[in-house]
């Protein structure tokens, strides 16, 4: 029986150790597209330089040169609406029954028209103009009406359009074609339509084309218009990326992102409302962190203090220098975006990947089962996971990514955590050693999701909340088992019969309350229990350190689990332990921000690594000196 297990464990590490050559390998691989990936583009707004454009009463064409010597590479253009228009003065629009009545009171009032009470009617000057917003209105609508009265252009739509007023009309290419001459390349955003047909959207990419200097391509609204498939088709003579937003998901983008073979370059942006309570310092850190953490590669830039375009002019010539020169101190370029490199993939590769973490499943089987079982489940892990990665590649990938993030930790506790006391420079190895074990298990999980679509955030790891849950579960009920001298069910039985104490409900409802918040800042998902205290020592490690370690790793963690380890575990101690368990669950679940550089997350681990240990040392020694002092009393009393 002996030698059974012996040889179960060289199997298991055997597994792991192929399974970790090839993600090694792979992850050479997206180190280097990483490292390759470093130009980064600064767009301006359309609208802030024609405000400006007035303001210090030059040419667009002139305001771009500027921005463009400042460091910005492009503007963001929205398609313009009926609102836009109607808002700056190039338009006016009446109901049919509001023209109607001013024929009444005024019979001269374009006295062409006989008013129809069911449509809108717009009323317009210049010919350029016109031909735009018709030519756009007669793809996305079918019917729409137009005649000429004297100077002005009357355009006629059915009443019952919704949302006219968000309704796009195309965008002046008189405009941009100067904002292009001065050095700026466009970035259209398109707005979506009802109904958009194969044949609108046909003539909405022919004006698309049109425009000048189009170097990326957006979208407006909550959904991209028409079929992505047929818009995916249409887009590839473009040759250019789609931008994604960062924070702003948009229906039907993901799909046509992979049907464009993931040519996509993420956008940042400080939105409208977050600009009135955020100051350039802020933004610029903000930007930095983006592009520097999660493979932002272009910022939409909007200006501050454009309530006072004169002085908004140098303040922001300034801001974009400032973030230009931010971005060169990273040693990142400023310019169009090359696409991000595709990784290596094979079934093959990721099915040796996916035997690293069998490999894993077994060792921590053999803590709970007899050889034979583990050996049984062993094989049946191996034939499910070659059929299911046949069948269901990315189900596969994705679940077995799940299993390393929660198998490692585990193991790394089971196999360090003991009964036994140890030295400081022996638990200080301890942590070491089981935070090298945990690692293995990012390890397996980058090689699994080692793809170009997580690396943009196409796609992302699934399972979070479990991958930090399940291990505090799993953990008690194994030290519970080893640690007690009865048999399991009469343990179990004892426990259950023994009576509860008030302090024991108190502590249980705290600890679920520890759990809940614990879970809820996973992720990110909750940013209003953060607070403005945390937040500015969060901005001072980054300024320290270049990269900030995970607080509940060097501060909870690390110096929790090295108290374990120095003293001991016993069934007092479990809190301790569970404690301790989160540093090295928040170790693994780093890399699952698989938007975020390795290099971002080795330096990452390594500073909540050193840091947790500093401050575990310190902890052990103020806990000795204190320990040491109640043992004095004691005798001396």
């Amino acid at each position: 029986m002996l030698i059974k297990q012996k040889y179960l464990r060289w199997i298991g590490i055997a597994c792991i150790i192929l399974g970790l050559a090839v993600s090694l390998f792979l992850g050479v691989y997206r180190w280097q597209a990483e490292k390759d990936y470093q130009a980064v583009e600064i767009l301006v707004d359309y609208e802030q330089l024609k405000t400006l454009s007035k303001a210090q009463q030059l040419s667009l064409q002139s305001v771009a040169a500027q921005f463009r010597e400042a460091g910005a590479t492009g503007v963001v253009v929205r398609e313009r609406t009926f609102g836009d228009l109607k808002t700056g003065g190039d338009l006016f629009v009446l109901m049919g029954s509001e023209l109607a009545f001013q024929q009444s009171l005024n019979q001269q009032f374009f006295p062409e028209l006989l008013p129809e009470k069911e449509k809108i009617y717009f009323f317009l000057q210049g010919k350029e103009l016109f031909t735009e917003i018709y030519q756009n209105l007669q793809m996305k609508i079918e019917e729409v009406e137009a005649v000429q009265s004297g100077s002005w252009q009357i355009i006629s739509i059915p009443l019952q359009v919704d949302d006219w007023e968000n309704l796009g009309v195309g965008f002046s290419r008189q405009e941009l074609q100067e904002i292009n001459t001065g050095g700026l390349t466009i970035v259209p955003r398109i707005r979506s339509w009802e109904k958009a047909t194969q044949a609108s959207l046909d003539a909405m990419l022919a004006a698309l084309q049109d425009l000048p200097g189009v170097s990326m391509i957006t979208f407006n609204d909550e959904a991209i218009p028409g079929d992505a498939g047929y818009l995916a088709q249409k887009l590839q003579p473009l040759q250019v990326p789609v931008g994604t937003f960062e924070f702003y998901n948009q229906r039907g983008l993901t799909n046509l992102a992979f049907l464009l073979e993931k040519n996509v370059v993420r956008i940042h942006c400080i939105n409208e409302n977050e600009m009135k309570s955020s100051n350039e310092t802020e933004a610029l850190e903000r930007y930095k962190l983006a592009v520097k953490e999660r493979n932002i590669r272009a910022l939409y830039v909007r200006l501050f203090g454009m309530e006072n375009p004169q002085a908004a002019w140098e303040q922001g010539l300034s801001f974009i220098g400032r973030i230009a020169a931010n971005l060169q101190a990273q040693g990142m370029t400023i310019g169009p975006v090359k696409s991000l490199a595709s990784l290596p993939y094979s079934r093959i590769l990721i099915f040796f990947v996916g035997v690293g973490v069998i490999g894993g499943g077994i060792l921590f089987l053999n803590f709970f089962l007899a050889p034979h079982w583990t050996g049984l489940l062993g094989l049946a892990g191996l034939l499910g996971w070659g059929g299911l990665l046949y069948l269901e590649p990315m189900l596969a990938r994705k679940g077995f990514a799940l299993l390393a993030v929660i198998i490692f930790p585990l193991l790394a506790a089971m196999t360090m955590v003991q009964k036994q006391e140890r030295t400081i420079p022996r638990a200080v190895g301890a942590l070491l050693v089981m935070s090298g074990i945990s690692l293995v298990g990012a390890f397996l999980m980058t090689g699994l999701l080692a793809d170009k679509s997580f690396m943009l955030k196409l796609d992302q790891f699934s399972g979070v909340k479990i991958a930090h849950l399940l291990p505090l579960l799993i953990l008690p009920v194994y030290f519970f088992f080893k640690h007690t001298e009865q048999k399991p069910l009469l343990a179990v039985g004892n426990v259950l019969k023994a009576p509860v104490l008030v302090w024991q409900v108190i502590a249980g409802v705290v600890l679920l309350a520890v759990v809940a918040v614990y879970l809820l800042r996973t992720g990110n998902g909750a940013p209003e229990l953060v607070s403005t205290v945390e937040l500015k020592f969060r901005e001072l490690l980054n300024t320290l350190l270049m990269v900030r370690p995970r607080t509940k790793e060097f501060m909870i963690g690390h110096p929790l689990m090295l108290l374990v380890l120095y003293y001991g575990y016993c069934h007092q101690k479990l809190p301790v332990l569970l404690l301790g368990l989160i540093g090295q669950i928040s170790l693994v679940n780093t890399y699952a921000h698989l938007h975020t550089p390795l290099a971002i997350s080795f330096l990452r681990s390594f500073h909540g690594l050193w840091l947790g240990i500093l401050l575990g040392i310190a902890l052990l020694l103020v806990v000795r000196f204190a320990v040491g002092r109640v043992k004095r009393r004691l005798v001396d009393g």
